[in-house]
């Protein structure tokens, strides 16, 4: 069992709750708290947190859920005529918050309801989650990490084709010097040299290996050295070519702009809000609801409901052209600073990403540095001990030199013979590792590819699977509530690339498509529930978040109302759902609101 603590939240002045597994039904009668409550659920799960949210006229307030052993709350605080929110809420991650307010909190203001309702596109909708989760970047980052694995692959692979090679240029090397060592044994033992003789000779046999072998490292050195030069020069002109534009104030007219357009849109909300409730006054014929009326020939005479100032209905109609005009003024506003964010992002990104380059540059550079820097050192240390393997060489030569030029020829062909056979196995056990590794790299290149496919089909995949749950759920609609369409769907259209363009939504009423303003209000809440749907099972919202919300539903019949509730209670573990008292009873928990302190008991006391 969820228990919570509510204060200050829209029309909840002070307030528990209670929320037990399955169907949690709150009913009252309007202005008791229902919407509220759910909005103070949404924000304490993670929802974003408007102006609104916090009761009007009060500084603070809080949302404090405790669900067995762990506590979650936010805080809000008004600061002007914003309201800043502190805490920790149920959901932390942006991603699956985001992805709830979409598909798990069904108020009255759900983006998808809302879509369907206006008759917009619902793509954006249905994929918003995946635009979060940044998809081309993550193949570019496997990508990369393939490219690098084939690399490897193809060197492991170019090593097993050397291999053959290798072993035959080690066999025919080591039967050359043991024919060679064969013929100096036998020019020994007719020389008769004495042992001491015999000695020199060994000292000059490994003075040359040595010094060949020393001729061999600077070698491989010099090419190193040149090859890191090479780099180095390469990636000195990449840094001096890479300008970093300045970014002078960048960030704070970003945030200024931010601002801003926080600032309009909260404008606009509030000028909306006040337009169409004042509209619903108006065009509903509820002007007796909230004033005396006199209705005369000229026009009606009413008392403002708000003020009590007289006024007519010309007058207050002249207002709400005013106010209308004002929301376009602002909304033309909105673009304007929507632009200029979207431009200073961009600009912000780039330095960002240059700077990243350079630094990635001059970190590669000091490390070809260092490695140049020890290379050079190590040529320099093996020069000097060439230097002394030649002064050595020529000093045995010079005690020996009674021996026979075959002799000496013998001696050098097998050093350099020796030298190079100990190259080559050197080079053939590289080559055996190398290629050792080939099966396991073909898996890792086999692996990432799989994992890149799977990433490129995420969305195609994601969008079949929010059309095939929108078809299911449409089926069990139409068996249920029995409207007056036959068919719906989520017709698929593509790009040449076979790449998901948009969803649009198709109503079929005695097999000719219809509109959705050619439905009932009620049949356009019950689309705008299932589209919801398939996007909560298509990203398994389940699993994110154990709570769907749903608030308005006064368009739907009582029955409906009880049928659309049973059926959401088996896709989630907390189901909470505001209702009318005319509605009827409900199997699962009642929430009362009888013993909240709400906002509309302060207008009662006045009456």
């Amino acid at each position: 069992m969820w228990s919570l603590e509510i204060s200050n939240v829209a029309g909840i002045r002070n307030g528990n709750a209670t929320l037990e597994p399955g169907t949690n039904a709150v009913q009252a009668s309007n202005w008791q708290g229902k919407t509220s409550l759910i909005l103070a659920i949404r924000s304490v799960l993670g929802a974003s947190v408007g102006p609104d949210t916090l009761t009007n006229g009060a500084d603070s307030g809080y949302i404090h859920l405790q669900t067995g052993d762990n506590e979650y709350e936010r805080r809000l605080e008004r600061t002007g005529d914003s309201v800043s929110v502190e805490g920790n809420p149920y959901l932390v991650d942006e991603d699956q918050q985001a992805a709830a307010e979409l598909f798990a909190f069904l108020d009255e203001t759900n983006a998808v309801r809302t879509a369907v309702r206006e008759g917009n596109d619902l793509t954006p909708l249905l994929i918003e989650p995946l635009k979060r989760e940044d998809i081309e970047g993550q193949i570019n980052e496997l990508k990369s990490q393939r490219k690098s694995v084939e690399v490897e692959l193809e060197r492991a692979n170019e090593a097993a084709e050397q291999l053959p090679t290798k072993i035959g240029d080690i066999n025919e090397l080591e039967t050359e010097i043991s024919e060679l060592k064969t013929q100096l044994e036998e020019l020994e033992g007719e020389s008769g040299d004495s042992g001491e003789q015999e000695q020199l000779r060994a000292e000059l046999k490994q003075a040359r290996r040595k010094r060949e072998q020393v001729s061999q490292r600077i070698n491989r050195l010099e090419g190193k050295i040149s090859s890191l030069e090479s780099q180095i020069d390469k990636k000195e002109d990449e840094l001096e070519s890479l300008t970093i534009p300045s970014k002078s104030n960048l960030s704070e007219k970003l945030n200024d702009n931010r601002s801003k357009l926080h600032e309009v849109e909260q404008e606009i909300e509030i000028l909306e809000s006040l337009y169409n409730a004042t509209n619903t006054v108006l065009d509903g014929d509820h002007l007796d609801l909230l004033a005396d009326v006199d209705r005369q020939i000229d026009d009606d005479y009413l008392s403002c409901w708000v003020c009590g100032t007289e006024t007519t209905r010309k007058t207050v109609e002249a207002r709400m052209k005013e106010i209308s005009e004002m929301i376009a003024d602002r909304r033309d506003c909105r673009s304007e600073l929507q632009t200029t964010v979207s431009d200073l992002e961009t600009t912000q990104n780039d330095i960002d990403r240059k700077r990243r380059q350079k630094s990635s540059l001059e970190e590669s550079l000091d490390r070809l540095r260092t490695d140049l820097a020890e290379s050079k050192d190590e040529l320099t240390a093996a020069n000097e001990e060439l230097e002394e393997h030649t002064e050595r060489v020529e000093t045995l030569e010079t005690q020996v030199e009674e021996s026979d030029d075959r002799r000496k020829s013998i001696e050098k062909e097998i050093a350099q013979m020796e030298a190079k056979l100990e190259e080559l196995q050197n080079k053939k056990h590289s080559l055996e590792q190398r290629a050792e590794k080939r099966n396991q790299l073909k898996k890792e290149v086999d692996e990432l590819s799989d994992e890149i496919e799977s990433l490129r089909s995420r969305r195609e995949s994601v969008i079949q699977a929010a059309r095939d749950a929108f078809d299911e759920a449409l089926e069990d609609v139409v068996a249920k509530f029995n409207p007056s369409f036959e068919k719906a769907r989520l017709e698929k259209h593509v790009d040449n690339s076979g790449r998901t363009t948009q969803l649009e939504l198709v109503i079929a009423r005695d097999g000719r498509e219809i509109s959705v303003n050619a439905l009932s209000e009620g049949e356009v809440e019950l689309i705008g529930l299932i589209a919801s749907l398939a996007g909560y099972e298509a990203f398994d919202i389940a699993d994110q978040v154990p709570c769907i919300l749903i608030d308005h539903l006064g368009a739907l019949a009582s029955e409906h109302v009880h049928t659309i509730v049973d059926y959401l209670e088996e896709r989630t573990e907390y189901l909470v759902t505001t209702a009318y008292p005319e509605a009827g009873e409900f199997e699962g928990h009642v929430i009362s609101p009888d013993d909240w302190d709400v906002v509309s008991d302060d207008v009662r006391q006045i009456i």
